[in-house]
């Protein structure tokens, strides 16, 4: 090394890595859609940071931390303004979050591949000494690296913000949708399933238009899909009681077996914070006895359930520690679903394009 070599700042003898080849092309193609998106996930930082920074300042004010919604706690008392100033807006943003894996099948995933085949563009790319395999792995690759990137921060930054306030907001808790779909390994590996289906679309078709729609038709379809799916994740657990309060905090009352509406949070080894997925009447020879078989708040229902012998009720429930255990099951299933279809694409592609 010469002397002048010795004497330059480090920053200037380290060369950056640099995209070059079929990558750089990929970059550049879709460069106006990825500066876009990290345009807008910096305004949403920035927006994440004031919401965060006014609702923990709300929380500490009013001695929050730790409260439940419809707690007895005197402190408590403030749950339901906090509810009511900040649940619309964290809300909403969850709902426009859910819709990222679709917008990105739509708008990345389905022009992907098929603008060019339409143009027939992807002619001279693999006229470059490149081949198809390679070809496609750099189209499919490049945009999936980014969405990972992406769609890891969006999740991180709405769980940052939406973690102080998971036992304050009704109607938001881990179940529930949002936050499940917005928040750990899901919105990911939701991403990435619909960035690929979206190209692999857009192969088959070979018209951007025609993609897009079909691409939106299959997103749509498979979001209700996963809804469904989503209590069957992971096993529920089950307990039984002989009779029901209808105070979620063990009340001494017991308001006895026909007020079911009280059941999900009273149970043995079960509290608040739990999903009931199902539940029901149990007989004296422990049989179980659907809950809408005789209705509800009757003397009819009541007649009804004394000649089934019902003497108590169970429910099925998830914990909130089946968290986890539910988001790795979903990603599991969707990074499988990626895979496949990502296989497809580099099947169609050796073979039709």
């Amino acid at each position: 090394m010469s002397d002048n070599q010795a004497l330059l700042p480090v920053s200037v003898r380290l060369r950056l890595p640099r995209l070059s080849g079929p990558a750089w092309l990929v970059w550049r193609q879709h460069r106006s859609a990825f500066w876009i998106g990290a345009v807008l996930l910096t305004v949403f930082a920035v927006f994440v940071a004031v919401q965060r920074a006014d609702m923990l300042a709300y929380i500490e004010a009013h001695d929050l931390a730790g409260c439940v919604y419809g707690s007895p706690e005197r402190r408590c008392a403030e749950v339901n303004a906090f509810r009511s100033r900040f649940y619309n807006t964290i809300h909403y943003t969850g709902l426009l979050i859910s819709f990222v894996p679709l917008i990105i099948g739509v708008f990345l995933g389905a022009p992907l591949l098929s603008r060019e085949m339409e143009d027939g563009t992807h002619l001279l790319s693999l006229s470059q000494s490149v081949s198809r395999t390679r070809w496609t792995a750099f189209k499919f690759g490049v945009p999936a690296l980014v969405t990972l990137i992406g769609t890891g921060v969006l999740s991180g930054l709405y769980s940052w913000w939406w973690t102080p306030a998971g036992t304050l907001l009704r109607g938001m808790y881990w179940y529930q949708s949002p936050p499940f779909n917005d928040i750990g390994v899901v919105p990911v590996a939701m991403s990435l399933l619909a960035l690929v289906t979206g190209a692999a679309i857009g192969m088959v078709t070979r018209r951007t238009v025609a993609a897009m729609v079909v691409t939106c038709a299959v997103g749509v379809a498979g979001w209700a899909g996963l809804g469904f799916l989503r209590p069957l994740l992971w096993p529920a657990e089950e307990a039984t009681a002989q009779q029901v309060t209808a105070d979620f905090y063990g009340s001494s009352a017991p308001l006895g077996l026909y007020t079911p509406h009280a059941w999900p949070m009273d149970m043995p080894n079960k509290d608040y914070t739990s999903w009931n997925v199902d539940s029901g009447y149990l007989t004296s020879s422990g049989d179980k006895f659907t809950s809408t078989a005789c209705g509800d708040f009757t003397d009819a229902s009541a007649a009804c359930l004394k000649a089934h012998d019902v003497v108590g009720v169970w429910v099925q429930y998830h914990p909130a520690s089946h968290f986890w255990p539910m988001q790795w099951v979903m990603a599991a299933l969707l990074l499988t679903a990626t895979a496949a279809v990502t296989a497809f694409g580099f099947w169609w592609a050796r073979r039709r394009s």
